[in-house]
């Protein structure tokens, strides 16, 4: 006699509680299934009801979709996915967020609202002017664009952060007991700094005919790490651009460049493009400078807090010691903020356009000339600016953050501004090539360390920046991207390896457990296509050994009447298939 199990009487006043179903539960319901498991079994062991099994299997795909797209498998709602202004904003602002974080811009909540109406009301002018739909961008939705968008780490403050002078000059009394403690020549002390060029890009308050705005590379912007030591000496500029191999480069060998040339999608700096650069060019060239110099190579290398600055770097030469300079006070003390990066903008500014006069008194365009001018003559610009920047400047720069050596270079009693020369020489090319330009012009662009992306180049239509890529990059055709089981399964152990190194070495396991969890949240989206791959794999396998072990199928056109098999070859057949999917399916599961 069967037993019912007791229900909860409305009288009571207790009501069954929803039970919230993770994507991750959902997805070892489905995997459970397609082993074999009832649906009745499951429902038993998960305390779920068979009913709402049957829903999660029959919305297999979508749930799979959606650990795909890389949703935190944590998530008890699969978002859907909007379209129309409002998703195209968000995709922007987050473009336009990164760029801020990676310039290490203050954000406000009142900054990224502005930024969200305006981008949206541009958005719904370029798509439909009668989209009917508002967007205020109210605090509510903010905090579900941060969830949308996993900005739990961006730090989004009431007002913008001011310079902390305080902590610049506790910094600085740091700095010097580090460098008379350690006995640090000026040889020895280094800082380097990120800007990024627009290198086809004039003046903001210039006058720019439209046509100009539609020549290849005219939005383009490289970012440039410049670097140098206290006595003056220069590093090798190291190059970010968004081609890897443009076409200017045709029978160029990139060892050949006057500067270290790297690539990315974006051209900004990473963590592991600097630890490329720190590794593979400045350790060798410091060391050889050092060697020239008879002095021991003990570096002292001073950096910012960028995102692209990895805080283990210091662990990663023994005979290099890192110190990170205070939050908010690269402005008031970081050396190549204090006038090198503007004076290096400046030389590239007269050097382009002292070529762009060269070209139109030789008969050529201003417009022919922006033509033809490519990232090579941009890279070889760059070189010869970097070249002008003289010692004296490279002396000056220190004078805010050091109280060593102030006066033992005499390029510490002047100041770091652009020579009026310069300045006056830009002008008077300007005004050769018919540009309206002054000399509050040229401040601006040789001030501003890293230039903000506008609204229009956040919006431009993705066919028109390949359309650009294409008129640059000489096309070389590569494989395209994908994922195979096997490649899957080593990046798999690779991290399993890495995570073992690091709880052996930390102490606090509760610390590393919750790391790992993190981790192993963050690749559901992989082992998911990990295993649709492994399924693939294990198919394919199946078809190859069925084709070479089946017996060819008899001739219709010769034995028409006659069956073309008995019922002995049928079972056989259906006994040898039986018996490869149990092998196959043994072996997947091995």
């Amino acid at each position: 006699m069967s037993t019912k199990r007791p229900s909860v009487s409305p009288a009571s006043g207790e009501k069954k509680r929803r039970k919230a179903i993770t994507l991750e539960m959902k997805l070892k319901i489905i995997a459970q299934h397609e082993g074999g498991k009832p649906v009745m079994v499951i429902a038993r062991e998960s305390g779920l009801s068979q009913s709402t099994i049957s829903t999660i299997l029959k919305d297999k795909k979508r749930i799979s979709d959606a650990v795909k797209s890389s949703a935190s498998v944590k998530s008890t709602v699969i978002t859907k996915k909007r379209a129309g202004p409002i998703d195209d904003m968000e995709k922007l602002l987050v473009e336009w967020i990164d760029e801020q974080v990676r310039k290490r811009a203050p954000l406000s909540l009142l900054m990224i609202q502005a930024k969200a109406r305006s981008l949206f009301n541009m958005l719904k002018e370029h798509a439909d002017p009668t989209y009917t739909q508002m967007f205020t961008a109210s605090h509510g939705w903010f905090q579900r664009f941060k969830r949308r968008h996993n900005f739990h780490t961006v730090k989004v403050s009431g007002e913008a952060a001011s310079a902390d002078i305080e902590c610049a000059e506790a910094f600085k009394e740091e700095l010097h007991r580090i460098i008379v403690d350690q006995k640090y020549l000026p040889e020895q002390i280094f800082n380097v700094d990120e800007t990024s060029l627009f290198w086809k890009r004039l003046p903001e308050h210039t006058y720019v005919p439209q046509e100009y705005k539609t020549i290849p590379g005219f939005r383009d912007h490289v970012t440039v790490l410049l670097g140098g030591n206290v006595s003056g000496f220069k590093l090798k500029p190291f190059l970010i651009y968004h081609s890897e191999n443009p076409r200017a480069f045709k029978n160029v060998s990139k060892h050949t460049l006057p500067v270290y040339y790297r690539h990315n999608k974006k051209a900004w700096m990473t963590s592991v493009l600097f630890e490329d650069w720190f590794l593979n060019c400045f350790i060798p060239q410091a060391r050889e400078y050092c060697r020239q110099n008879n002095i021991p190579f003990r570096i002292l290398l001073i950096l910012d807090d960028a995102p692209g600055h990895p805080q283990h770097i210091g662990a990663m030469h023994p005979d290099v010691k890192v110190v990170y300079l205070p939050l908010n006070t690269t402005t008031l003390i970081q050396p190549m903020d204090q006038g090198a990066i503007a004076a290096f903008k400046a030389h590239y500014l007269r050097q382009t356009f002292a070529q762009a006069v060269e070209a139109t008194e030789s008969g050529q365009t201003l417009q022919e000339f922006w033509k033809g001018f490519n990232i090579l003559n941009a890279i070889q610009n760059i070189a010869a600016a970097w070249e002008e920047v003289t010692q004296q400047c490279m002396n000056c720069i220190w004078k805010k953050v050091l109280k060593t050596y102030v006066n033992t270079f005499k390029g510490f009693n002047k100041g770091p501004a652009v020579d009026d020369m310069v300045s006056n020489n830009i002008l008077t090319l300007g005004k050769q090539l018919k540009l309206d330009i002054h000399e509050d012009d040229i401040h601006e662009i040789v001030s501003i360390k890293t230039e903000e992306i506008s609204n229009e180049e956040l919006i431009e239509p993705e066919k028109e920046r390949s359309k650009e890529v294409k008129a640059e990059e000489e096309i070389i055709w590569k494989a395209p991207r994908k994922f195979t089981a096997k490649k899957l399964a080593e990046a798999f152990a690779t991290i399993s390896s890495g995570m073992r190194m690091l709880e052996e070495m930390d102490s606090n396991y509760e610390r590393y457990a919750r790391a790992d969890r993190q981790i192993q949240d963050a690749l559901a989206c992989y082992r998911e296509i990990y295993n649709e791959e492994k399924k693939l794999t294990v198919q394919s396998k199946l078809d190859i050994f069925l084709k070479n072990t089946m017996p060819a199928k008899p001739s219709t056109s010769v034995n028409a009447s006659v069956p073309s098999t008995s019922y002995s070859q049928v079972s056989s057949e259906e006994r040898g298939v039986s018996t490869l999917v149990a092998v196959a399916s043994t072996s997947s599961s091995s």
